[in-house]
C-alpha cells in the first residue's frame, strides 16, 4: 500500500470508499467507552466565574514619592550629601515600594521591598539597551524583599506581579547620577 500523502485524489477517494465498505465498526460498548474517555467536561457556572476572575488583572501605575538623587529642600547636614546608593520610594495601590540601587564592581545591584498587604509575587525587570534586551525575573521572599544583581547601566522597566494585581513602576535609571 502506498503512503496516503503520495496518492492522487481519485486513488485516495477509492481507498476511503473501500475502508467504509470493508471495515466493520467497533462494538458499541467500546465506542461508548472511547467517547466517554474523551468527552469534554462542561465547567459549572462557579468554575467559569472563578476562571474569569483569575484572568482579570488589575494594573496600577506607581508614583515616585522620593528619590535620594533629586535635590530636596528638607534634608540637612550629612543627610543632604549624595551617596553612591540611590534610594527610591514609590507608592501604588496601598503599597510602598522601597528600592535601593548601589554599585557592585562593574555592575549595579537593585534591592527592594514591597511594603503593604502581604502577598507573594514576582518582580520582572527589563531593559532595552543598544540592540540587546535583558530581562530579570525574581520572586519576592516572605518579607516582600527581592534582590537583582549584575545590572548594567540603563533605563529599566519594572513590573511587580502580586496576586491579581500588577504594579508598574515608571522607568528606573540605573547608573551614575546626573550632575
Amino acid at each position: 500500500m502506498k503512503p496516503l500523502a503520495s496518492l492522487t485524489d481519485d486513488a485516495f477517494a477509492e481507498q476511503v470508499g473501500r475502508a467504509l465498505r470493508d471495515l466493520h465498526d467497533a462494538p458499541e460498548a467500546l465506542q461508548r467507552q472511547a467517547l466517554a474517555a474523551f468527552a469534554q467536561r462542561i465547567p459549572t457556572p462557579t468554575e467559569r466565574f472563578q476562571a474569569a476572575a483569575a484572568a482579570i488583572r488589575e494594573r496600577i501605575v506607581a508614583v515616585l514619592g522620593s528619590d535620594s538623587w533629586r535635590g530636596g529642600g528638607l534634608a540637612h547636614g550629612m543627610r543632604s550629601l549624595r551617596g553612591d546608593t540611590r534610594h527610591l520610594l514609590y507608592n501604588a495601590g496601598g503599597r510602598d515600594i522601597d528600592l535601593r540601587i548601589s554599585p557592585a564592581a562593574e555592575a549595579y545591584c537593585l534591592a527592594g521591598q514591597i511594603l503593604g498587604p502581604d502577598e507573594s509575587g514576582m518582580v520582572e525587570l527589563s531593559c532595552d539597551g543598544d540592540a540587546v534586551q535583558s530581562t530579570h525575573v525574581t520572586a519576592l521572599d516572605a518579607l516582600g524583599e527581592f534582590r537583582i544583581q549584575g545590572l548594567r547601566r540603563g533605563n529599566y522597566r519594572m513590573v511587580l506581579r502580586l496576586g491579581s494585581t500588577e504594579l508598574e513602576l515608571p522607568a528606573v535609571d540605573v547608573g551614575e547620577p546626573v550632575a
